[in-house]
């Protein structure tokens, strides 16, 4: 980290050719349905979750001084339908594309499947 201006700058964790897949903060709605968080569902950058694209273009002083990544997800086999070729992320919302996702079904709290639901009972059904 620098000290610029008298605040602090990061070090950009992704340069232009890097492949990242594109990650947004999970949540459960009200129904208890873990999938995109609410706050994010509206965005554009929503219809993206999950795709796979390489960073063409960095903006490190976008709007409100957050950094934005231009990712470009021609060339690449996507299983979400996404509506354009090009968008701009923010870093929190990238990860590298080789990185293993680490999401694993949730045991115990709210992210976790409704009493009942986790498991099948086939075996007990008459």
């Amino acid at each position: 980290m620098a000290l610029a201006a008298g605040r602090v700058e990061a070090m950009a964790a992704f340069a232009v050719g890097d492949q990242v897949r594109v990650t947004l903060p999970k949540g459960a709605n009200k129904r208890g349905v873990v999938g995109i968080s609410v706050m994010y569902t509206t965005l554009p950058e929503a219809r993206f979750d999950g795709a796979t694209g390489d960073i063409v273009e960095i903006n490190p002083r976008g709007p409100l001084g957050i950094p934005l990544y231009l990712v470009n997800f021609r060339g690449h086999e996507n299983r979400v339908a996404i509506p354009w070729q090009s968008q701009w992320f923010r870093e929190e919302w990238l990860v590298g594309a080789d990185e293993p996702k680490t999401e694993q079904p949730a045991k115990s709290g709210e992210l976790a499947a409704a009493s009942g639901q986790a498991a099948t009972t086939l075996s007990e059904s008459s």
